[in-house]
């Protein structure tokens, strides 16, 4: 498909998500939008934005791309229509379906960013977590039925939507989720890193098992330790289990007991927090 320069519109207002602006899917958008207007500048005409919303100091650099939009319901863009309207976060609970994808663009061709299904295949738990939101979250998923094309960042993503939504497989484009070089340059070598993490985490041990995850159910937080309790205990010692997420006080004391009892020892587990 031929796209004509300044006639795609980028969604980009996960990337003010309140609660997540600088992780998770807020900072997935983030870098996303980045990263388009890197490789494709001359085609982004828009990137609609909340007015009433403050960007997160990650998302600053859009200020200075002379593209950002206000977007809501009736207000698109001032002159012509894009060609493509991508949605790049789907799920944003203050946002109806139709703020999501509003009138004006549905002459637009549909291009939607989907990050998982999680609320669905777990929708049970989801349910009693979430109460009608959860449902509320699943109806949207309508959107993909809508869409000319569906790009997410896994290939089990990609399988869950040929599968659970009956999505065509030619509609589905896997485009990952690569790590933004303003992480890996954060530091110049491995042994600076070293020393940063040694400093900050004094009883960390070389060789260790790192697990990124959160107090969320679909984390799973403790079928990981489960697992780790079932390797050999010299293998536990030559690679201790660092977990690397925010909790809460109890629920640390809580994974401490749940880890004692299984058997692993302490100085294998090490909660770093966030």
């Amino acid at each position: 498909m031929e796209v004509a320069p300044g006639s795609v519109w980028l969604d980009a207002r996960g990337t003010q998500s309140v609660g997540h602006a600088e992780r998770g899917v807020a900072r997935y958008v983030t870098e996303l939008a980045r990263a388009l207007l890197e490789v494709a500048p001359e085609l982004i005409g828009w990137v609609g934005l909340n007015p009433d919303v403050p960007l997160p100091e990650s998302a600053r650099f859009l200020e200075g791309s002379g593209k950002i939009a206000p977007q809501t319901t009736g207000a698109g863009p001032s002159e012509g229509r894009p060609s493509i309207y991508h949605v790049m976060s789907p799920g944003e609970a203050d946002l109806m379906l139709d703020e999501i994808w509003p009138a004006w663009s549905r002459s637009s061709r549909l291009v939607v960013t989907l990050h998982d299904l999680i609320p669905l295949l777990m929708r049970d738990q989801y349910h009693a977590d979430w109460g009608h939101w959860s449902t509320a979250w699943i109806a949207r998923l309508g959107l993909l039925g809508a869409a000319q094309q569906v790009l997410t960042n896994s290939r089990r993503t990609a399988d869950d939507a040929v599968e659970h939504l009956h999505v065509a497989e030619d509609r589905i484009t896997v485009i990952g989720s690569g790590v933004s070089d303003r992480f890996s340059s954060l530091v110049g070598t491995r042994e600076e890193a070293d020393a940063i993490l040694r400093s900050a985490l004094p009883k960390v041990r070389a060789g260790f098992l790192l697990y990124v995850g959160g107090v969320d159910y679909r984390k799973n937080l403790q079928g990981a330790i489960r697992a780790y309790a079932h390797l050999p205990a010299p293998l536990r010692d030559a690679h201790q289990f660092v977990l690397a997420c925010k909790l809460p006080y109890h629920r640390r004391l809580s994974l401490r007991t749940f880890a004692l009892d299984l058997g692993i020892e302490s100085r294998n587990l090490l909660l770093s927090g966030f």
